[in-house]
């Protein structure tokens, strides 16, 4: 179960990596309006971006070397699985959160 729990971050991670692609057209309004969101910062945006791809390879990083670890160990490895899954959601919360200040 735990990896079939991993393909699917693994998945939704390939996935919301793209889909982050579209938030350059959050810039679309910049330039245009007197009171511009952080978003129009190209530095913020840029480190912002990337940071978010850098935290999903980490957690398809980390998360098979975790389920591996704790199989080894004669654990249950789901739950490590389950956390990769929040944790993806949670990144993925707080990116749109910091793109849309």
């Amino acid at each position: 179960m735990s990896w079939s729990l991993y393909v699917v971050q693994l998945l939704a991670s390939a996935v919301l990596a793209l889909l982050a692609v579209t938030s350059v057209f959050m810039t679309d309004s910049c330039g245009s309006v007197d009171d511009e969101p952080r978003v129009c910062d190209m530095g913020y945006f840029g480190s912002t971006l990337v940071g978010y791809w850098v935290l999903l390879v980490v957690l398809v990083v980390v998360v098979p070397l975790v389920i591996v670890r704790t199989t080894h160990r004669d654990r249950a490895s789901w739950p490590w699985a389950l956390l990769g899954l929040a944790a993806l959601a949670a990144v993925t919360v707080l990116f749109v959160f910091l793109m849309t200040r």
